[in-house]
């Protein structure tokens, strides 16, 4: 915001990047002790892996970082006034709390128990009802859905209410589910954002816009700092995160980027695109939803243990493994879903 009528949006988005990534770095080098002072530790959880029992005791809650570099990055470099901005910030600061909250619990209670899961879903779905219905009602935010690869646009009416919510609520738990191994969720989620923050230059853009055939929605080549911000911390706090890792992000880091992919596919109208972009995400969540329906119906798990990424640990991959050959399939789907602006 103190720099947004010096410099052109190419150098703030450099610039919120780089101010990010070295902020958080930063932060974590100084918290850590911190962290563990005031028992914001991971605490083992008696259903999961053995292998995790030696994270027991590891500072957690690190995501209130990005969130902090997010805030400070749109102070200097973004446009405060803009509504996507503000609507997406919201977004991300409510879920990002909401997961501290959890964090904090799970410390006082020094259990891997928090908020109850009913009780957590709830205000999630408060939030993404009260950011649908506002849309639905702006006059200026069409309700038209886009088919990636068939530029197909679907009236959807007041059914964008009902989708915002699945998107957003869906988005946040799928990247939380994800959050299981080292550096795992924010090097997926790197790739992933990576792209909205280019779908979001592309759409603020008339002329991009109209080139690539996708939908042209004023002010939202803003969220490309947005989503800058968000990158730069997410990189800084691998630094930490990446195995063996000294932090973890919790459930603070983990719903707000997860929150922050979805309103920013809803503000952009790039929701569909989101199954392919965050496809990791969607794989993991599905690995939950199909183990909890097999042995529900036949009595018999498809996993040795769900998330997905359990499954491979038990069956004696490395979690280094995993978790770089997660990244690589992360990156060539945020690449597939890139080309969906050439097709």
């Amino acid at each position: 915001m103190l720099l947004n009528l010096v410099f052109p949006l190419a150098v703030r988005v450099g610039g919120a990047f780089v101010f990010s990534f070295f902020l958080v770095i930063l932060m974590g080098k100084t918290s850590l002790r911190w962290f563990k002072s005031k028992g914001m530790v991971d605490y083992f959880r008696s259903n999961g892996p053995s292998s995790h029992y030696s994270k027991k005791g590891i500072p957690t809650g690190g995501g209130i970082f990005i969130l902090i570099a997010l805030g400070l990055s749109i102070l200097i470099f973004g446009e405060f006034p803009n509504e996507k901005v503000r609507i997406a910030l919201l977004a991300t600061f409510y879920l990002g709390i909401l997961g501290f909250w959890d964090d904090w619990k799970k410390s006082v209670s020094q259990s891997s128990r928090g908020l109850k899961v009913k009780f957590k879903l709830l205000l999630q779905i408060i939030l993404a009802f009260l950011v649908g219905i506002y849309l639905y009602l702006n006059p200026e935010f069409n309700t038209k859905l886009q088919v990636p690869f068939f530029r197909i646009y679907l009236q959807i009416n007041w059914l964008y209410v009902p989708l915002t919510i699945a998107v957003i609520v869906g988005c946040c738990n799928a990247v939380n589910l994800t959050d299981g191994l080292d550096g795992l969720a924010l090097g997926c989620i790197i790739p992933a954002g990576s792209v909205y923050a280019f779908f979001s230059f592309c759409a603020g853009s008339f002329y991009l816009s109209r080139v690539l055939g996708i939908p042209y929605i004023f002010g939202a080549g803003e969220l490309g700092i947005f989503w800058a911000a968000l990158i730069g911390a997410s990189f800084g706090l691998l630094w930490y995160n990446s195995y063996p890792a000294h932090l973890f992000i919790g459930d603070t880091g983990s719903q707000a980027l997860g929150g922050a992919l979805g309103i920013t596919s809803v503000l952009i109208k790039q929701e569909i695109v989101l199954l392919i972009v965050g496809g990791v995400f969607v794989i993991e969540a599905l690995s939950i939803i199909l183990q909890v329906t097999s042995f529900q119906l036949r009595g018999k798990r498809i996993l040795k243990m769900s998330p997905l990424h359990h499954h491979f640990e038990l069956k004696g991959m490395e979690e280094p493994k995993i978790v770089i050959r997660f990244w690589i399939v992360a990156g060539v789907l945020a690449l597939l879903g890139m080309g969906s602006l050439l097709f």
